[in-house]
C-alpha cells in the first residue's frame, strides 16, 4: 500500500479529510503524537520541541542550527512513524520529510478564504477582521518556516502529486479519488522504495544521533546512506572530529558501514547535517 501526506491551509478539512481517509482505507492517523514520541524519544520536553519547531520564522533565522538540531528529531521520529507503511500523516511538513520515496502520495488542501475566515470566527469567537488577520498570519508562518528551511515555496504544485480545492469538490469526492489513486502502480511499495525509505530512516537516525551530541551536533557535515553504509561529507577542524564522528556513526543501530569524505578545513559547510542530499 502506501504513505499519504496532507499539507493543507489553515481551517480547509485538513483534520477530517485525514479522519476520513484513515476509515475509508484502514489507515493508521499520523500527526501530533509524532512530535510527542520524538519528545520522548530524545528526552525533551514536548511543549519544548512544539515551541521550536512552531517558532516565529524570524527565529529560525536567528538561531538556524539550534532549531534544525530540534527539527532532526522531528524528522526522525517521523520516518520512524510511517515506515510499517499504510499511514495517513497530517503535519508538519511531511511533503518535504518523506521526499524521494516513491509509495508516498502527496496531497495539498486548499479552501476559499472567506470560508476559512468564518470557520475561524466559529471556533475562536472573534470578528471578521481579526479572524481575517489570523488565517494571513499563520499562513505567513507557514510558508516563510518552508522557505528558511527547505528554500521551497509551500504552494508550490511540484511538491505534490495532486491538489485540491473544496471550493470545487467536497471531503467526500476527495476521499474517493485519492482511495483509487493510492491503488494505482506508481504508489505502491516496492522492494526498492522500501529501502530507500529504510535508507532515509537510518539516515534521520545518524542525523538525529549527531544533534544529541553535545559536542557534535554543530558540527558542518552532511549524511548520505545507501543500502545502510552511511557517508559523512564535508569538512572538519582535525582528526580528533573525524575519529569521534565515525564512533558515533557506527554505534548506530542498522549501520553497516561508516564512510568518511570529510576534509580538513575551518571553512563551513553551508548545511551541515540538516541539508539534503
Amino acid at each position: 500500500m502506501a504513505i499519504i501526506t496532507i499539507s493543507r491551509e489553515i481551517k480547509s478539512g485538513g483534520l477530517e479529510l485525514a479522519q476520513r481517509l484513515a476509515q475509508r482505507l484502514g489507515y493508521a492517523i499520523k500527526s501530533r503524537e509524532v512530535i510527542m514520541e520524538g519528545a520522548r524519544k530524545y528526552n525533551i520536553m514536548e511543549e519544548e520541541l512544539l515551541r521550536r519547531l512552531e517558532g516565529a520564522p524570524n527565529l529560525w533565522q536567528r538561531l538556524t542550527r539550534e532549531h534544525r538540531r530540534f527539527l532532526c528529531f522531528i524528522q526522525s521520529s517521523l520516518v520512524d512513524a510511517v515506515k510499517q507503511d499504510n499511514v495517513v500523516y497530517h503535519g508538519h511538513a511531511g511533503q518535504l520529510f518523506l521526499r524521494g520515496i516513491n509509495h508516498v502520495l502527496k496531497i495539498r488542501l486548499e479552501a476559499p478564504p472567506e470560508a476559512r475566515i468564518n470557520a475561524v470566527m466559529q471556533e475562536q469567537h472573534l470578528g471578521y477582521d481579526e479572524a481575517h488577520n489570523y488565517v494571513e498570519k499563520v499562513d505567513d508562518q507557514r510558508m516563510r518556516w518552508v522557505k528558511t528551511l527547505y528554500d521551497e515555496e509551500l504552494r508550490d504544485p511540484a511538491l505534490y502529486d495532486i491538489s485540491f480545492n473544496t471550493a470545487n469538490l467536497s471531503i467526500e469526492s476527495i476521499v474517493e479519488i485519492i482511495a483509487m489513486t493510492v491503488q494505482r502502480p506508481e504508489f505502491r511499495t516496492t522492494e526498492n522504495s522500501l529501502r530507500k525509505l529504510e535508507d532515509l530512516s537510518l539516515s534521520c537516525e545518524v542525523k538525529a544521533a549527531l544533534a544529541s551530541d553535545d559536542k557534535l551536533w554543530n558540527v558542518p557535515v552532511a549524511v548520505k546512506t545507501e543500502n545502510g553504509v552511511v557517508t559523512l561529507r564535508g569538512h572538519v577542524k582535525d582528526d580528533k572530529v573525524r575519529e569521534e564522528l565515525a564512533l558515533l556513526v557506527n554505534q548506530v543501530k542498522g549501520v553497516k558501514e561508516c564512510q568518511l569524505n570529510l576534509g580538513l578545513s575551518t571553512a563551513p559547510l553551508v548545511k551541515g547535517i540538516y541539508g539534503h542530499d
